[in-house]
């Protein structure tokens, strides 16, 4: 596959990796997925288990292009076409099977606890109580937004997050853009995160 993926992509994919839980997830899942007409500038990508509106324009690279670097747990990535030298924002979809119950808000403060102690130079900027669709209901989750760098060599990335549990499979959706993004890119990938849904 493109050097880009590596090189950019896998920042954002190594960061959920990084942090995530030795004994207390088995990893899993890859959808079936189409998408489907949402208005103007954006489209619904629907898979088994969850939609997300993500702008027309921007590229989707699923399991079956990934290469093997790529961790299982990863189910998708949608990519700005707008590609840039050193980082082309980026929402990634994380999929994991927890082996003992939590409630969303529960799996939300656990991850963002470990990334605190897990990743490089943590910033957090923005912690909110927001509601996310599962199942149609409105439920109790977060939406974050921090600094970080996986390693000290790495260079600094901008991340907004946000979580969703139902039975023991547990979603992270991870935007991920230079610190220099422009705003209305920041903006459409926070549009993203909000859209996203489980069925």
């Amino acid at each position: 596959m493109k050097q880009w993926f590596s090189k950019k992509i896998m920042i954002a994919i190594s960061l959920t990796s990084l942090v995530y839980f030795g004994g207390c997830i088995n990893l899993s899942g890859s959808p079936q997925s189409q998408t489907t007409p949402a208005d103007e500038k954006n489209k619904i990508y629907e898979a088994n288990a969850f939609t997300i509106s993500v702008p027309k324009e921007w590229e989707i690279i699923e399991s079956k292009q990934f290469t093997a670097e790529v961790p299982p747990e990863t189910v998708v990535v949608f990519r700005n076409n707008v590609k840039n030298e050193t980082f082309t924002a980026n929402v990634v979809i994380i999929k994991n099977t927890l082996l003992s119950a939590k409630t969303t808000l529960e799996y939300a403060k656990m991850v963002l606890n470990r990334q605190q102690s897990g990743l490089i130079d943590y910033k957090e900027s923005k912690r909110d109580e927001v509601k996310v669709k599962i199942a149609g209901q409105d439920t109790n989750t977060l939406l974050a937004e921090f600094q970080a760098k996986k390693s000290a060599s790495d260079q600094m990335v901008r991340y907004i997050q946000t979580y969703a549990v139902k039975d023991n499979n547990a979603f992270i959706v991870t935007g991920a853009m230079s610190t220099k993004e422009n705003d209305s890119i920041a903006k459409t990938i926070e549009n993203m995160i909000k859209s996203f849904q489980l069925k």
